[in-house]
């Protein structure tokens, strides 16, 4: 596994997802075909980490994972929630199937963590808290992590039942808009998750989500900074970059493990 740390503490660098046709001529060599991205992507030094996003759409079946798994090198993984488990809908049966199907990652140990990211209609409630702390119980096998873009989230009397309960929060980066999840540092769980979506000029409401934009040095820097006082109190940190238009993310994950790289001497 390819070794990446903050003082001493593990950091996972890696993208949302990897199949975009945008990257290719500028991450992808051109000609490069769907099958054969993954393990371009799992040859990189910087990247040691793929957040897996078909997840959310479709139940992972043994033959797709195993496919993803032959062709992932080393990578680590984190993975994507099924949409029916954020509506609530499912029950032991459906988490049942659904690690089933991710059980050749798990057995090569090499599931880091799942996420849900809910969209922003979801507000800070006593019933939709409910629902976080029973798919962290009914996933309680694996660190999860909760993406609430909802600005109502970040009151303290929140933030103190996601440290009581010892559930993950995704640190999120996003436009400072009104509504919106503020960028808050923050690890509950053992845990350090952040998701880097960057602040487009176009990301207007907090319903948009515009993935087009490029990390500056200072901005990263300050991240890095964030994240080595959280990884004095990490068992692992996770990093996303979710720019992915243009694969901006793959030029800002390279940037931010060169700047590990200048401070930590891997």
């Amino acid at each position: 596994m390819k070794q990446i740390s903050i003082d001493e503490t593990p950091v996972f660098i890696g993208t949302s997802g990897y199949k975009f046709r945008d990257w290719i001529g500028k991450f992808y060599p051109k000609g490069t075909s769907n099958f054969h991205m993954l393990p371009f992507y799992a040859q990189k030094d910087y990247l040691n980490f793929l957040e897996m996003t078909f997840t959310f759409y479709n139940i992972p079946y043994l033959k797709t994972i195993k496919s993803i798994l032959d062709r992932s090198g080393d990578l680590t993984f984190s993975v994507r929630l099924n949409k029916r488990f954020l509506k609530g809908r499912y029950n032991q049966q459906d988490v049942k199937d659904f690690l089933h199907g991710l059980t050749p990652i798990i057995e090569k140990d090499r599931l880091a963590a799942f996420f849900a990211d809910f969209n922003y209609a979801f507000s800070a409630s006593k019933e939709n808290f409910e629902l976080i702390e029973k798919l962290s119980n009914d996933f309680k096998g694996f660190p999860i992590f909760f993406e609430l873009p909802n600005r109502t989230w970040y009151k303290s009397r929140f933030l103190e039942l996601f440290q009581e309960k010892r559930i993950g929060l995704v640190v999120v980066d996003m436009p400072q808009i009104k509504g919106l999840a503020p960028y808050y540092p923050f690890s509950s769980n053992n845990f350090t998750y952040f998701r880097l979506y960057g602040k487009s000029k176009y990301w207007l409401t907090p319903e948009d989500k515009i993935l087009d934009y490029d990390y500056s040095l200072e901005e990263l820097n300050q991240i890095y900074n964030d994240i080595k006082v959280l990884s004095l109190t990490s068992k692992k940190v996770f990093i996303s970059f979710c720019n992915v238009i243009d694969a901006k993310a793959c030029k800002n994950a390279k940037q931010f493990y060169d700047i590990i790289n200048e401070n930590e001497k891997i």
